[in-house]
């Protein structure tokens, strides 16, 4: 599975142990995913993965489908139950959305990562449990915290091991990937074989904003899978959906002036007009990638310039890939930095 570098090097970092692990992130970034993947290359892999979504939970029903409980331990408890906890014991919990815990529930789930043992409801035996926490939330649980909605003890004991995940419009390293991952998903699920994408398709969805991240593409990949009777997924196999509302404007982006991004350059003014446009055009070109964080596609967009066309005035003006050497290659999303 294809992270970023960082996150890259967080995920071996957190498989090399059973610390806890918080994930953070907006919706629909691949919390579940990276959770997954931390699990996989950890000691555990050949034990239960368990997910538990918290936001589902009824208060009514929390300590039950976490804990577990015994026969008779109130009305309707007809025969005992496991827990999800115990459910992963040897593994790993994946419990997400925990910013959505009321204090009362945050309280119990703060007893158990201090005890590592539960007793079910109904029940007076206590079992110890071997099991590796992993959260996610897409709340900001430092600022929770100060405003007092969230434990911070319980936040503490969370954040052994936090690992952020940004928007999908701010990894276009990893776009490809995630593509072919999810493709190779779709098509094995539907038992297709694998499907290509046209030129066409393929710029249509990196050129997209992708508001709903992770789980925007997987569904768009989806349905353009099921509407494709060919081998090859082109334009027309998109949802009518597509696009509309939340895509990225095709023009210039209209950017704060407190940026200094495109205020007045201190460049020199000689009487070689060439010579003067052509510094004056090098030092936009640095500002406008340093202000869209070296993303070819996203400076495209923001400064409303063909993306072929950005490439070669990169290339003319020697602004280079990150690592190593060399000119800019055409249709490659790289990160560039100003030299």
């Amino acid at each position: 599975m294809k992270f970023g570098k960082t996150t890259h090097e967080i995920v071996k970092l957190a498989s090399k142990s059973d610390a806890s692990v918080l994930i953070t992130g907006p919706t629909g970034t691949g919390k579940t995913y990276l959770a997954q993947e931390i699990h996989r290359t950890s000691s555990r892999k050949a034990r239960p993965f368990v997910v538990v979504n918290l936001a589902s939970l009824h208060s009514g029903t929390f300590e039950s489908e976490l804990f577990g409980h015994e026969r008779g331990a109130f009305t309707g408890a007809q025969q005992k139950r496991i827990g999800r906890l115990e459910l992963a014991q040897g593994g790993t919990v994946f419990l997400d959305e925990v910013g959505e815990l009321s204090p009362a529930l945050q309280c119990r789930l703060l007893e158990f990562l201090q005890s590592r043992k539960i007793t079910r409801v109904g029940g007076n035996q206590e079992i110890s449990l071997d099991v590796r926490v992993i959260t996610a939330t897409h709340n900001d649980l430092a600022e929770r915290v100060r405003q007092g909605s969230f434990r911070e003890d319980l936040f503490y004991r969370l954040r052994v091991i936090q690992v952020p995940l940004l928007p999908l419009a701010d990894r276009e390293d990893e776009f490809d990937s995630w593509v072919h991952l999810f493709l190779n998903e779709i098509c094995s699920k539907l038992n297709r074989r694998l499907l290509s994408l046209s030129e066409g398709i393929a710029t249509r969805l990196e050129d997209y904003s992708w508001p709903g991240n992770l789980r925007e593409l997987r569904n768009v990949l989806e349905y353009s899978v099921l509407a494709c009777e060919g081998d090859r997924l082109e334009e027309r196999h998109l949802p009518d959906w597509f696009g509309i509302a939340v895509t990225k404007t095709t023009g210039p982006v209209l950017l704060d002036t407190d940026e200094k991004l495109f205020g007045m350059a201190n460049l020199p003014l000689t009487f070689s007009y060439e010579s003067t446009l052509s510094r004056f055009e090098k030092e936009y070109f640095k500002r406008a990638l340093n202000y869209f964080r070296g993303g070819i596609s996203r400076t495209a967009r923001g400064i409303g310039m063909d993306k072929a066309t950005l490439l070669r005035r990169l290339n003319s003006y020697d602004l280079n890939p990150r690592r190593g050497e060399g000119p800019l290659e055409q249709h490659t999303e790289v990160d560039v930095c100003v030299r």
